[in-house]
């Protein structure tokens, strides 16, 4: 009964994803019309999978890969770049640095695609799961160190006034997200 209600507790959350970012209000109604019942059928007939965290781990993860890579793949301004130029109001992004910000983008792209890919397979795959947990909480000690890391580099390399406290601060505050075009 848990595997249920978290199934469709987290299907709901990333419907809205789908709904108020990404604008797809069809994929919305697809995935909690097909995905819930789905899901719960699935809860109840094929016990050994494991629905909790793992299903929130794949939503987390995909969202943030939509959330880095569709302007970048898209050739519009990477949400990185968009987040220093109006968000930290900074000065201007060199060229360097713009390119620097889809290099980083590309990055976040990647780790959240492979960490969706970890999370399904840790979900399905009962073997496999104790391994892909290690590799799940080590890339999530990864992200962090990163995102530390690559601030520093900015600041060092382009000269640059963020830091990854301010970033953080600014990740939290609504406003901010108004302001970038995902």
């Amino acid at each position: 009964m848990l595997n249920a209600v978290f199934i469709l507790f987290t299907l709901h959350v990333f419907s809205l994803f789908l709904r108020d970012i990404c604008g797809l209000h069809r994929a919305r109604l697809i995935l909690l019309g097909i995905g819930g019942p789905l899901g719960v059928l699935l809860s109840f007939w094929w016990p050994e999978l494991q629905f909790v965290p793992y299903l929130a781990v794949i939503a987390i993860n995909l969202s943030m890969a939509y959330v880095f890579g569709h302007n970048l793949l898209r050739g519009q301004p990477s949400i990185l770049l968009q987040f220093v130029t109006f968000a930290h109001l900074g000065p201007n992004p060199s060229c360097e640095f713009t390119a620097y910000l889809r290099q980083q983008c590309a990055v976040w792209l990647g780790v959240g695609l492979l960490s969706a890919g970890l999370g399904i397979l840790a979900l399905v795959a009962e073997p496999l799961r104790a391994l892909a947990g290690i590799i799940l909480v080590t890339l999530l000690v990864a992200q962090a160190l990163w995102f530390v890391i690559s601030h520093e580099i900015a600041r060092v390399r382009f000269k640059r006034p963020e830091t990854w406290q301010r970033s953080m601060s600014l990740i939290m505050r609504r406003d901010t997200w108004k302001k970038l075009d995902i």
